[in-house]
C-alpha cells in the first residue's frame, strides 16, 4: 500500500502574506513568506512526478495564500512552466485560486481567461457583515473595490463562485447576505461555517432559521425558472438523490495535499495552519525530496469507520449516509486527534440534511424536480466535492 500513493491535485501556497486583516483567518498564522520560483516550479514538477503511470488526468493545482495575486509573477511563472511538463508528461492541468478579489485587474482577467482558470471569490456579504470581518490592514474598508471587480469578472467568468464565512455574529445576517450575493451577480454561493465558534443554542436555532429561509429562497427563485446554486444544496442533494454513501469528507491526505511556501507537503492547505505544534508530525514530505508513503498511511487509511462520534455515534446519526466526520485538520487542532469531529459537526450535517430532503419534496410537489437534477449538475470546480 505504501509505494502506491499518488495525489492529482495540490493547493499551492504562493505566499503568506495579505493586503487584508481578516479577523478569522487561518492562513494568517503562517507567518510572512512567500514561495521562491524555484520551489513554485519544483511543486508543479514533483505533482508530475507523482502521477507518471497513473490515470488521473488532468491534474489539478489550486492557487492559494494569504492572498495569491500578490504574487501574480510568480503564478504566471508556474503556469508557464506547467505548458512545458504538459507536453513532457502528457498530461493537461487545471488551474483555480482562491482570492479576496480586491487586487484583481484587466491583466489578471485577461490572463484568466486565456489559461481557464476559475476562481472562487471570498466574500462575506453585504457591506455591513464584510466590513466586519475583512478590512485592510489599516482598517479601511475594501468592499467598494470587491464589488466592482466581482461585477466585472462575472461578466465574463459567469460561473465564478463566492465562498461566505458564517460566523456567530453574522449568523443573523445569512440570508440577507445570500440575497446580496445572488443580486451582484454570484449565481454560485459556498456558505462556510466557522464550526469552532459555534458554541450556543441559539446560534444554531438561528443557522437553522436562516437556512431555510435561504432554501425557500432557491425554491421561489426555480419556480420562476431561475435557480441559484447554494453548495450544501447542490451536493447534499446530489449525494441523496445517489443514494451515495460518503466514506470521507474530503480527499485530504488521499487525493491532495497542500503545499506551504518552503514546499513542504501536507495533507491538506488547512494542515499547513492548523496542526500547530504537531506540524513537523503531519508533514508528509516536500517537493525537493519527495513524500514518506508511510506518513501518508493514517490519511490514507482513515474514512468513516474511524470516525469516534460526535453526540451520538454515526450509526445512530439521521445524517449518517450525508455525514463523514467533517475537516480532519479542524478536529485535530481542536480535539487534538483529527478521528474526532467537533461535536458542532452533528448539528451542522443534521440541519443541512434535514433542509436538503424538504428542498426536494418541494422541487417535486411542484413539478420541477427534473429542473432541480439538471441545474444541481451544473457546477464549477470550486463546487466539486473532493472525495476519495
Amino acid at each position: 500500500m505504501a509505494g502506491k500513493w499518488h495525489v492529482p491535485y495540490a493547493v499551492l501556497f504562493l505566499t503568506n502574506n495579505c493586503n487584508l486583516a481578516c479577523s478569522y483567518c487561518f492562513a494568517s498564522r503562517s507567518g510572512q513568506a512567500a514561495m521562491s520560483k524555484r520551489t513554485a516550479e519544483r511543486s508543479v514538477e514533483w505533482l508530475f512526478e507523482n502521477t507518471e503511470g497513473f490515470p488521473e488526468n488532468p491534474l489539478i493545482l489550486s492557487f492559494f495564500g494569504g492572498e495569491p495575486l500578490l504574487e501574480f509573477d510568480l503564478l504566471k511563472s508556474v503556469v508557464a512552466h506547467t505548458d512545458t511538463l504538459s507536453q513532457k508528461h502528457g498530461k493537461s492541468m487545471i488551474f483555480s485560486v482562491t482570492t479576496n478579489g480586491t487586487l484583481l485587474t484587466a491583466e489578471m482577467l485577461d490572463f484568466m481567461e486565456q489559461h481557464n482558470i476559475s476562481m472562487l471569490f471570498s466574500i462575506d456579504g453585504n457591506r455591513k457583515t464584510n466590513d466586519r470581518f475583512r478590512l485592510k490592514k489599516n482598517g479601511s474598508s475594501p468592499f467598494d473595490t470587491l464589488c466592482a471587480n466581482a461585477e466585472k469578472t462575472l461578466q465574463r467568468f459567469p460561473k465564478t463562485a463566492a465562498r461566505m464565512t458564517i460566523t456567530p455574529e453574522s449568523v443573523e445576517s445569512v440570508f440577507d447576505n445570500i440575497i446580496f450575493l445572488d443580486q451582484l451577480g454570484f449565481s454560485f454561493i459556498s456558505p462556510c461555517v466557522a464550526l469552532e465558534l459555534f458554541q450556543d443554542h441559539d446560534s444554531w436555532h438561528t443557522f437553522d432559521v436562516q437556512c431555510r429561509k435561504a432554501a425557500q429562497y432557491v425554491i421561489e427563485k426555480a419556480s420562476l425558472g431561475e435557480y441559484l446554486h447554494l453548495h450544501f444544496l447542490d451536493n447534499g442533494i446530489e449525494q441523496i438523490v445517489d443514494d451515495h454513501q460518503v466514506d470521507v469528507a474530503c480527499g485530504a491526505g488521499k487525493t491532495f495535499v497542500g503545499i506551504d511556501v518552503e514546499g513542504a507537503i501536507y495533507p491538506c492547505h488547512r494542515f499547513v495552519t492548523y496542526a500547530g505544534a504537531d506540524k513537523e508530525k503531519f508533514k508528509l514530505g516536500d517537493v525537493f525530496k519527495g513524500i514518506d508513503p508511510v506518513r501518508t498511511l493514517p490519511f490514507r487509511r482513515y474514512d468513516r469507520t474511524h470516525i469516534l462520534g460526535c453526540y451520538t455515534r454515526c450509526d445512530q446519526c439521521p445524517a449518517k449516509d450525508f455525514c463523514a466526520g467533517g475537516c480532519i485538520a479542524l478536529h485535530q487542532e481542536i480535539n487534538g486527534l483529527f478521528t474526532m469531529p467537533l461535536l458542532q459537526q452533528q448539528k451542522l450535517m443534521t440541519i443541512w440534511h434535514s433542509i436538503c430532503l424538504e428542498t426536494i419534496e418541494a422541487f417535486k410537489a411542484m413539478g420541477r424536480y427534473d429542473f432541480l437534477m439538471e441545474k444541481i449538475k451544473m457546477k464549477p470546480k470550486s463546487f466539486v466535492p473532493v472525495n476519495d
